[in-house]
């Protein structure tokens, strides 16, 4: 992976979370029961409804929460922005090491 390529998934992070602000946190049916569908919610002003929801359709299947197949997909995106930010980062660390 170039520094080409760190740069514009950086710049992609960057563009999401200007508009979405960290932090992003996954609200799961299947773990939480929090009695309605699964959504990853945004940082923000904590007066608004800032939530991602998803409409997932595998074929003619549709999943609706709670299912943990469509867990397990929110979770993954729910986390990603952060995930995505430590892996540039240790990216990033490890090779001013080497170099």
């Amino acid at each position: 992976m170039s520094d080409a390529d760190l740069v514009e998934i950086e710049q992609r992070a960057a563009g999401a979370l200007s508009v979405a602000p960290l932090p992003w946190s996954p609200w799961l049916e299947t773990r939480g029961g929090i009695g309605g569908c699964s959504f990853v919610q945004f940082g923000g002003n904590p007066g608004e409804d800032n939530e991602m929801y998803f409409d997932v359709r595998l074929g003619a299947r549709r999943l609706v929460s709670p299912d943990q197949q469509l867990d397990a997909i929110i979770d993954f995106v729910g986390n990603a922005a952060d995930d995505v930010l430590r892996m540039l980062a240790e990216i990033r660390r490890l090779r001013q090491r080497v170099c």
